[in-house]
Parts: C-alpha cells; structure tokens; sequence
C-alpha cells in the first residue's frame, strides 16, 4: 500500500526528520540534497571485490556537473524507518526533464539516518544545495519485517 498525503505528514518528526512540510506531496515527499560535500565517481568499480575511487567536492551554494558523471550527494532529510515500511527512491519527474538520470533505490524497513542518492547529468548543468532531486514513495509492508536493515551503510555511508 503507497501511503497518502495526510499519513506522510503524520511521519514527520517520527520517521521524516530535518523535512520541509511543503515537501510532502500528493502521495509522496520530495528530498532536497544537502552537506558539506558531495562526491564525483572518478573510477569505476569491479565488484564485489573493488568499489569505485571518488573524488570528494565541498557543496558551497552550488554543485557544477560535468554531462555524463555520477556524482553522490547526501540528503537533508534523515530517517528512522519502521519495521513496517520502505520507501522506494525515485527521480523527481522535473530533473529528469531537465536531463538528469538517477537509478530508483530503496530504503529499507529498520534503515536510520541520512542518505547518499546518486545523479548523473546529461548535460552541464548545476544543482542548488537544498533542491529537491528525489520523489520518495512510502510503502506499508504487510507486517513487520523479521529481518530489519543493519547493513554497512546504516547512517548515511556513501560507499
């Protein structure tokens, strides 16, 4: 079951934290990115046995992207998932118009913290600090997991 407008206004501050209310949309909630630093992709992975080599950039006020070039950026929001529910990452339909690409990610039921969402330009372009990149979609499991996210990148790793 995706969640409605009105029952994502009731995870702000209990599951949604550091969130904007205008952000919670129609049957969704748009994450912004933020931090001091983002990350360029510089050389790419042979996994599971290398990860990729990135180069870390200090997020000013604006990001400069080179077309063609995955780049990492953290978000503003921070979340303490529920046993319960996963939210499912997508591009927002504005960036993707304006020739950005993002692969959809999940986050997982028992996942806290802040997370790392990837964005590869098509062309030049530039993204403010505090845009909103991703359109979150808030999925009810039909019970609670017994095996809740204690991964590696708990908290907001980037890779």
């Amino acid at each position: 079951m995706i969640l409605s407008h009105q029952s994502i206004r009731q995870l702000l501050g209990k599951v949604i934290f550091n969130y904007v209310e205008d952000n919670v949309r129609e049957n969704g909630y748009d994450l912004r990115i933020c931090g001091e630093r983002y990350f360029v992709v510089e050389e790419g992975a042979s996994l599971p046995n290398k990860k990729a080599r990135l180069r870390e950039i200090v997020f000013k006020d604006l990001a400069e992207l080179e077309p063609l070039k995955t780049y990492l950026f953290e978000s503003c929001e921070e979340f303490n998932t529920p046993d319960d529910l996963a939210i499912l990452i997508t591009l927002k339909s504005t960036m993707a118009r304006n020739g950005f690409l993002a692969p959809p990610t999940v986050i997982d039921a028992g996942y806290k913290g802040k997370v790392f969402v990837a964005i590869t330009p098509v062309y030049r372009s530039s993204l403010a600090k505090g845009v909103g990149t991703h359109h979150l979609i808030f999925l009810k499991l039909d019970q609670k997991t017994e095996r809740p996210y204690s991964g590696r990148y708990q908290g907001g790793i980037v890779i």
